[in-house]
């Protein structure tokens, strides 16, 4: 195994300082980093379909994840909540991609993948601006911090547990490099990891241990699942790296896949629990 430790730890360690600090800022510098975010994704899954001869619709999926950006701040639901508006950015989106097919050659695998591309990359980002303020402004970084903390330490346990005890191939027709040894490590250094974290920060996350693990477990199993997703969509298009955001570290894409996962289902988990 080529001994890129190094290099993980520190690029990991960057993107996290560089995330928490838009993190901590807020709404104001969240919003424009995901445009950023979409914009370049974007650039990244149009260029990796292309190698299959698939057309990606660029505008029209930039267009709509800004919107569904917008239709995700939680403002809108303080003001009215009656109205769910994440699904009235999706169903424009759907309408929006119809007519273009219609009127621009009826590509339906054009469509297929403009759709899935704006599931995968928006839709999932979207959950940021939410979880930024929930439950209110003041507590939403601790909130959106647990997705971060329990994808890095799922990454940091898999790679070690990997790299010494792995025997047994995990998904070997989508990542031969990933063993269940090192899944299991990667759920146990997260499980260990919110420990500590949330017990640094008791008083914003009251959850009992048995909370704690069933939390930290799904979130360790989404992050890896995101990781995987990623591999399987880069093993269909024929690239090793998603593109050249890090020079030799790979894309955006390569760096954000676990998050595109553990921030919606952090969500859904947060509402849940409190």
């Amino acid at each position: 195994m080529r001994d890129d430790l190094p290099t993980r730890v520190l690029s990991a360690l960057v993107g996290a300082g560089l995330l928490l600090l838009v993190l901590w800022a807020g709404l104001p510098l969240i919003l424009p980093t995901l445009f950023l975010v979409l914009w370049l994704g974007g650039l990244e899954l149009r260029d990796m379909l292309s190698r299959r001869g698939i057309g990606l619709n660029l505008p029209l999926f930039v267009l709509g994840g800004g919107l569904l950006f917008l239709f995700s701040l939680p403002q809108l639901y303080w003001h009215f909540p009656q109205v769910p508006w994440r699904e009235v950015a999706l169903g424009l989106f759907l309408m929006a991609s119809f007519s273009h097919e219609l009127l621009r050659g009826a590509d339906l695998t054009r469509f297929a993948f403009t759709l899935l591309a704006f599931l995968y990359l928006p839709w999932s980002l979207g959950y940021v601006l939410l979880l930024r303020e929930t439950p209110d402004p003041g507590l939403g970084l601790w909130t959106l911090s647990l997705p971060l903390v329990a994808s890095f330490a799922t990454d940091i346990g898999a790679y070690f547990a990997g790299r010494f005890f792995g025997r047994h191939k995990l998904a070997p027709a989508i990542s031969p490099g990933k063993t269940l040894e090192g899944s299991l490590g990667g759920i146990l250094f997260s499980f260990l990891a919110l420990l500590v974290y949330t017990g640094l920060v008791r008083e914003v996350f009251p959850f009992g241990l048995l909370e704690l693990w069933l939390f930290s477990l799904l979130l360790s199993l989404a992050a890896q699942l995101g990781d995987l997703a990623e591999s399987m969509l880069k093993r269909y298009c024929g690239v090793k790296d998603s593109g050249r955001f890090l020079p030799g570290h790979g894309g955006l894409l390569d760096r954000i896949d676990s998050l595109l996962f553990t921030f919606p289902l952090t969500y859904f988990l947060v509402v849940l629990f409190t």
